[in-house]
């Protein structure tokens, strides 16, 4: 109960950014209804003598129409410590993500970007977990971004951006050093820089480069951190 009183606050926010812009919109890279699929939303290998981790997480995502859009985001991660004496902790958790998001066009080339992402996981096995506190995840972010295309060819388009982030989590780690995605205790805001380059491939196929950097203040810790992520999405 807490924490379903505790995502008003985000919400309200997306509401507010979602309701106060221009109607004349366009989803972010294309304004024809299709699918989309970022490539490499979750991908993390660690393996040797300690550890062995894998956390791959396959997304796609589908615009209705020149305005909305959502994506789904299946995330798994399997680990084995192998220094904790013979009865290594194994874990598998699955944890599921839902993307909603808007674009609104403001003029030709400068548009706003608003997404609300829900995420929640689920520990699939847990062997020899005892006494190691079960991991838990449940968060929901919202983020709004200004966007700012530059048309460098025909078929390339720089799109440079800066936005603003706050989101609730209810958060207790895995013991792996793989990180689950929108991971985070607590009640988090901050900023973020992105740089991203569409490519356009045809008439209704492009590929998007992008890199991205979020900086998050938890006020729950009084502690901030930045990540930074490159992601790569086929607009179908």
């Amino acid at each position: 109960m807490r924490f379903v009183k505790a995502t008003i606050i985000p919400l309200l926010f997306f509401i507010l950014l979602s309701t106060t812009t221009n109607t004349q919109a366009q989803t972010t890279y294309e304004d024809k209804p299709g699918f989309f699929t970022p490539v490499i939303e979750s991908l993390y290998l660690q393996g040797g003598i300690f550890e062995d981790t894998q956390l791959i997480g396959p997304a796609v995502g589908y615009r209705f129409n020149n305005q909305y859009d959502i994506s789904l985001h299946a995330e798994l991660l399997f680990s084995k410590l192998k220094y904790r004496s013979i009865n290594n902790p194994t874990l598998s958790i699955l944890n599921l993500g839902v993307t909603a998001g808007q674009t609104n066009r403001w003029t030709k080339s400068l548009l706003l970007r608003n997404e609300l992402s829900i995420y929640h996981s689920l520990n699939l096995n847990l062997e020899n977990h005892q006494g190691l506190t079960d991991p838990a995840l449940t968060s929901i972010l919202g983020v709004s971004s200004l966007y700012k295309s530059f048309r460098i060819s025909d078929d390339i388009t720089f799109m440079p951006n800066v936005g603003v982030l706050a989101g609730l989590g209810d958060y207790q780690p895995p013991v792996s050093s793989g990180n689950l995605r929108q991971g985070f205790d607590g009640f988090v805001a901050g900023p973020q820089l992105g740089l991203d380059t569409k490519f356009s491939l045809g008439t209704s196929f492009s590929i998007t480069l992008k890199p991205l950097y979020r900086l998050r203040y938890n006020f729950k810790y009084e502690q901030s951190g930045g990540t930074l992520t490159l992601n790569v999405i086929f607009n179908l």
